[in-house]
């Protein structure tokens, strides 16, 4: 079977954890103050917090940014529910909006009057953060699926007022759970950190310890070091999805965008049953695909809102299928889904 999905562990990874393990630090250290270094270069400066998950990372945001109770926060229903956690626990309400039909992101035309949005570049493609400053006063990129994107040869996340990036299993780069907050002017991190750094403080506040290790740490470094040649299999393989497909079926918008990070190849059908027939096709040719965000998980639907106030993200849940685009994927493998995609689609 070929995965949907697998992490790229090279020896270069394995032995910068082995490093950390035998130095006798394995908490958190010098390991995890290098990665925040390490964003801050590759963003161009501002300041960084590492932290335990995207999840952890985007309630420090919200808070870094006086996002609390009282404040409304505009969140995509076509996404993770993580988004609801971290605006639940932050204190503030969020507010669910519809998705645009062909770019997956947020549609500005569709954010009320809100204290804050949550931009999600859904699978790599930009979310329209100019027009969505426009609607919101506070804007928040969600970068989990984009790390490594360019736009105008600039780093995706650099926008809004604050960016969040996520290293779960999944992800672009990832050491099974973490996740990083950054801002240009330092105000965010710089509080996060301070919320972060629970114990051994001359006085006391609430905090909460959303410590990263150095273990964690010395994977995602190790991975970083890599994003570039990431970013470039990725759109290598998009490439020849692209010429199997050749033009028979329709993709999300921007696949073909110079500097993007390309997280999920994503098939979009005219219905339910063409998508659902052409997955179980698959399955057969030992290829396992995704329904990246099935129906039942709508944010919109989690608060029982009424689904006719959602067109967009009801058919995108109804008509999508991703299948595997991941670095660890050999020639051979790509080749046999190319051969897959030619031959169902016919």
């Amino acid at each position: 079977m070929i995965k949907h999905n697998l992490p790229l562990v090279t020896p270069q990874d394995i032995e910068a954890v082995s490093n950390t393990v035998s130095s006798g630090w394995i908490a958190h250290g010098s390991e995890v103050k290098g990665l925040e270094n390490d964003f801050i270069s590759f963003m161009g400066g501002g300041r960084s917090c590492a932290c335990s998950s995207g999840s952890a990372a985007l309630f420090l945001a919200l808070k870094g940014l006086s996002i609390s109770e009282g404040k409304r926060v505009a969140v995509p229903t076509y996404a993770c529910s993580a988004l609801l956690n971290a605006v639940n626990m932050a204190g503030a309400e969020p507010v669910i909006c519809d998705v645009n039909p062909e770019t997956f992101c947020i549609e500005p035309e569709s954010i009320p009057d809100v204290d804050c949005t949550i931009a999600v570049h859904t699978y790599g493609k930009e979310a329209e953060i100019e027009k969505i400053k426009q609607k919101s006063g506070v804007v928040i990129e969600d970068c989990c699926q984009s790390l490594g994107s360019k736009w105008d040869g600039k780093p995706v996340g650099i926008k809004g007022d604050a960016a969040i990036f996520s290293f779960y299993a999944t992800k672009i780069v990832t050491c099974g759970h973490g996740g990083l907050v950054w801002d240009s002017s330092g105000g965010v991190a710089d509080w996060a950190q301070d919320y972060r750094n629970f114990d051994s403080r001359s006085s006391y506040k609430p905090r909460f310890n959303f410590h990263m290790s150095d273990i964690q740490a010395s994977m995602v470094r190790s991975q970083f070091k890599r994003i570039e040649a990431i970013r470039e299999r990725r759109r290598e393989i998009a490439a020849k999805y692209l010429e199997a497909i050749d033009g028979k079926i329709s993709v999300q918008s921007g696949i073909r965008d110079s500097g993007r990070m390309i997280y999920r190849f994503v098939l979009l059908f005219e219905s339910q049953m063409q998508r659902d027939i052409l997955k179980k096709k698959f399955e057969k040719s030992r290829i396992q695909t995704l329904i990246p965000v099935e129906k039942f998980e709508l944010l919109h639907r989690y608060h029982s809102l009424p689904a006719s106030d959602f067109p967009n993200a009801e058919r995108l849940a109804d008509s999508t299928l991703s299948i595997p685009i991941y670095p660890s994927l050999t020639d051979k493998q790509v080749d046999l889904v190319c051969q897959a995609l030619n031959r169902e689609l016919l």
